[in-house]
């Protein structure tokens, strides 16, 4: 008769679930024992990890589906029925063992035990009937009864938990494993259970497999397998979600799965009854107790006595680890009790020993222990909890818990200052992303005004040095609107806010007006204050007023700077100068900046001062000081070496980056651009400005335009405070590509929005990137006139500031004027001079594109004598690595009529690829369109069509799907 597993209906095949993510080694060894003969296999982990799961998705495969698949779980009970577990798999045989007449009587004593099969057997042995005799002679029976069956496999799950006479049996059968037996056991790895209770088999071999939690990357592999069938999650959130999910299930897919699939269940309600739902990381977080969990682990506690009970309540109550002794204070338990107490939980996995610590396995089952505890006992523990660990004395206080647990207790005042407390010693370490999550809290726990107002002011000063996302800005809008703060902390409030909106999640309008709100509160109660918004102010943006204004304020707060003494808001004040005459290109930027180089007096002193180099390096850059710039990234990392700043060290990030772009380091910017983009993506400016040089990098060193084009299109749409780079440069790389594609128009309304910006905040200095871009474009599309006008405005606006790269780029702009009227000796001569400034500044891309518009120039005045000097430049570029940028020079000479490389051809090539074939047959594997594949190869569509139509004859493909990479 047929033999299939036998949970698997007829003709069904398993398939790999969702939720089997990782285990690939240890699937790999379990298939791999079972293939090599009769043997033991013990597949070893705690509860939840998914010990069942890995057996299943084994025996699911098809080189077992003709085999014998028989499965029992020893039950969980202080007394089990004996060979419960046996009996129950056996029960499960599909088919009959073989002919009555050809098994021996011994086998019917099977059926005595099991009367599932007592049909399909001989009658037992008339001596079977006394128990005695019975006894002995079934594990023969089982023994030869799994002998007639073949290649078989038993498994028996949970056996830490089998009965006396289970182990007893299972010691006899191991001493004689029959020849097609494969024994599968599952044990709980909880310290002090069995481990293995039976024998290693005399005959064959024994295979240990340790089944362990899942790491980060696994559980975050298995949220996206789940995300991929709720279209309501959003992809920004899943690396966050997947961080949550391993936090709260300690990386057990059982719980897990339990949390995800309630948390699924919230995602569709709000569609259905028709207000939005939840954002996936909402759900997890609103989620109970999934249910799966609540009942496996009051499982696991329900044989536990009183004083075990008493254990668990005061652990969940403390919520963070803890040693016998403290657990026993809480609970009120003698400490003998307490430590059979604690060993009874461990044994029974509700608690997981760490060193001298107890804690949950993860914070799901805290909330299963926590929710069978009665509200006026938990209230009692916890304030017992936070007496005990104010007693404890091993090591520093724990603020937050003890607020906690205050705060559960009642007494509320006091666990707002502990709070408040612990908020305030992690400012003054440095640590502001913890200090900024405390500070909210506090302000959005608070039920006094009063309070709420202390706390917002602390939270604003902080989350300028943290990821402060829109919670930060709400609570302290709250507190502005409702809680009518006096005039001086009103204004010092709104300085904070303002800089939290201009750097982390507002927009340059947003924060310009908070400042503005901010100023006269401040000079009329506080002046060192008011000194230190009118620094705020002075930044300029190219998203923001007009720069004349911006030196307004630089300069009114120099009348106020001797009024300020305190050392924090000196460094503030010193930053934000240098920052400001920096980005204008004022010569006193450079005395300024070393105004920073005193001694801090304390970390936010030199967390300003960090801040201060990094914004420098920035300013620099885009101005064309690359020298000085990575001079000024040098001394903010190292400012930054005792502190914890997410937001400085994502900006010194961001720093490398464009400087990297600028200096043609390009070997690994790409995947550091993208690495950055997600990192920080919660940051508007600093995800700005690396999606910026991701675009960059796709667009002329992978040469994929359609990438290039969404990051440089997301990175000036999510720009909020740009202080010259990010718009300028999207807009000059959208521009570049339209003019390659033969849209000279196009590439006019690419620049356009960014070119009234710098019209209308006369921010000239920050041109050098668009402006040459922009003429060539005017020029393009018949507009030559309004070329002319831009230059002669860039060069006025320009003309005072330290500004190197935008005299390079006026240079370039002058040169494309020059060609443009017909002087092409004077453009030649222009452009030598520009490229000769781009390489004194360290910019090699600027500076070959220099020398490939006068070698453009060359070309027209000479033809191919002049092809050498174009050819260097292709040598430049492919020493950059700027894929793109040599195709463009390699059509220009084809325009010419000049051949670049020899063509090798059919004789040549033969049936290979030839290079550009290959570069060709990458992009239509990526499945892109040969018009995208043009203009990223800078081809005309019709000579990509016959690349494609070569590829596939080479191939022998039937259709363009067919096609691969050699």
């Amino acid at each position: 008769m047929e033999r299939r597993p036998f949970d698997a209906p007829h003709g069904e095949v398993r398939a790999e679930g969702a939720g089997f993510v990782g285990r690939h080694e240890e699937a790999r060894r379990l298939r791999a024992a079972l293939l090599a003969g009769r043997g033991v296999v013990v597949v070893r982990g705690e509860a939840g990890s998914g010990t069942s799961r890995l057996v299943d998705e084994v025996l699911g495969g098809a080189e077992f589906a003709e085999w014998t698949h028989l499965r029992g779980r020893c039950p969980d009970g202080a007394e089990p029925p004996p060979l419960e577990a046996v009996a129950s798999a056996l029960a499960q045989l599909p088919y009959r063992p073989g002919p009555a007449d050809r098994m021996t009587p011994l086998t019917g004593v099977v059926g005595l035990v099991v009367p599932e099969l007592a049909d399909r057997l001989p009658d037992p042995p008339p001596s079977a009937s006394d128990p005695e005799v019975r006894r002995g002679l079934l594990p023969r029976a089982v023994t030869t009864l799994l002998a007639s069956l073949g290649d078989t496999v038993l498994v028996l799950e949970e056996v830490h938990r089998a009965d006396p006479a289970t182990l007893r049996l299972l010691d006899r059968l191991t001493d004689d494993l029959p020849a097609g037996l494969r024994l599968v056991v599952t044990e709980d790895a909880a310290p002090g259970l069995p481990v293995l209770g039976v024998r290693t088999p005399a005959a064959g071999r024994c295979e240990e497999i340790r089944v362990r939690p899942w790491t980060p990357e696994e559980t975050e592999q298995y949220v996206r397998r789940w995300a991929a069938g709720c279209p309501q999650v959003l992809p920004e959130e899943l690396p966050e979600l997947a961080t949550l999910v391993h936090e709260l299930s300690g990386g057990l897919p059982g719980a897990a799965g339990a949390l995800l699939d309630d948390a699924g269940e919230l995602l569709p309600a709000g569609a259905e009854d028709g207000t939005a739902g939840p954002a996936a990381l909402a759900a997890v977080r609103e989620a109970d107790v999934p249910g799966r969990v609540a009942r496996e682990f009051a499982r696991r506690c329900a044989p536990l006595g009183e004083e075990a009970r008493r254990i668990v309540e005061a652990a969940a109550v403390l919520g963070r680890p803890a040693p016998v002794g403290v657990l026993a204070e809480v609970a009120e338990c003698p400490p003998g009790a307490a430590e059979t107490a604690v060993d009874a939980c461990v044994r029974r996995s509700v608690l997981r020993a760490e060193g001298a610590s107890l804690s949950f396995r993860h914070p799901l089952d805290r909330r299963a222990a926590l929710a069978r505890v009665p509200g006026p006992r938990a209230a009692r523990l916890g304030l017992r909890a936070a007496r005990v660990l104010h007693r404890a004395g091993d090591g520093p206080v724990p603020l937050v818990d003890l607020a906690r647990l205050y705060t559960a207790a009642g007494h509320v005042r006091e666990g707002l200052r502990c709070l408040v407390v612990a908020a305030d010693r992690a400012a003054a370490t440095g640590d502001y992303a913890t200090a900024t999550r405390l500070y909210t809290r506090a302000v959005v726990e608070d039920p006094r005004a009063e309070g709420r107002v202390r706390a917002a002011a602390k939270l604003a000063r902080t989350a300028q040095l943290a990821r402060a996302g829109e919670q930060v800005v709400a609570a302290v809008r709250t507190v502005l609107d409702e809680d009518d703060p006096p005039p001086r902390l009103r204004g010092e409030i709104r300085l904070h806010l303002s800089v939290v909106l201009r750097n982390q999640t507002g927009g340059a309008l947003d924060s310009l007006e908070e400042v503005a709100r901010a100023i006269p509160d401040l000079e009329a109660s506080d002046p060192q204050t008011a000194a230190r918004a009118m620094a705020v102010a002075a930044i300029p943006s190219i998203q923001g007023w007009p720069v004349d204004r911006h030196r307004h304020w630089l300069d009114r707060g120099e009348t106020l700077t001797g009024q300020v003494t305190d050392p924090v808001a000196r460094a503030a004040i010193a930053a934000n100068r240098a920052t400001a005459l920096m980005l204008v290109g004022d010569p006193r930027a450079w005395h300024a900046a070393e105004a920073l180089r005193g001694p801090a007096g304390s970390a936010m002193e030199a967390a300003h001062h960090a801040r201060g180099w990094t914004n420098l390096a920035h300013a620099a850059s885009a101005l064309g000081h690359g020298t000085r710039a990575r001079d000024f990234l040098d001394r903010a990392v190292a400012g930054l070496a005792d502190s914890s700043s997410p937001y400085l060290e994502g900006l010194v990030g961001t720093a490398r980056l464009v400087l990297a772009w600028h200096g043609g380091r390009w070997d690994g910017l790409h995947g550091a651009a993208d690495r950055t983009t997600r990192l920080y993506q919660e940051i508007p400016d600093l995800t700005a400005e690396a999606m910026l040089v991701r675009g960059l990098t796709s667009l002329h060193a992978l040469g994929d335009v359609p990438r290039a084009r969404h990051d440089l299109a997301e990175a000036a749409r999510t720009a909020c405070y740009d202080t010259g780079f990010i718009l300028t440069s999207s807009a000059a790389a959208t521009a570049r590509v339209h003019l390659e594609a033969g849209r000279p128009g196009q590439a006019c309304e690419a620049v356009e929005d960014v070119l009234r910006r710098i019209e209308r905040t006369r921010g000239w200095m920050w041109g050098s990137e668009v402006l040459p871009v922009a003429v060539e474009a005017l020029h393009g599309d018949g507009r030559t006139a309004r070329a002319r006008r831009l230059v002669a405005d860039f060069a006025a606006g320009s003309a005072d500031a330290d500004a190197p790269a935008a005299r390079a780029a006026l240079t370039v702009c002058r040169a494309l004027l020059a060609e443009a009227a017909g002087r092409p000796d004077d453009a030649v001569a222009l452009l030598t001079d520009a490229e000769e400034r781009w390489r004194l500044l360290d910019r090699p891309l600027d500076a070959a594109r220099a020398a490939e518009a006068r070698g453009r120039c060359l070309l027209d005045l000479h033809g191919e004598a002049a092809a050498q000097g174009v050819q260097d430049v292709v040598e430049v570029y492919r020493h950059l690595g700027a894929r793109w940028d040599v195709a463009r020079c390699q059509r220009l000479l084809r325009r010419h009529a000049i051949v670049t490389t020899h063509r090798r051809g059919r004789l040549g090539y033969g049936d290979r690829l030839s290079p550009r074939e290959e570069e060709v047959a990458r992009l239509v594997v990526q499945g892109r369109a040969n018009r995208d594949i043009a203009e990223s190869l800078v081809l005309s569509t019709r000579t990509v069509e016959h690349h494609v139509a070569r590829i596939m004859r080479k191939q022998h493909a039937a259709s363009r799907g067919d096609i691969a990479l050699p």
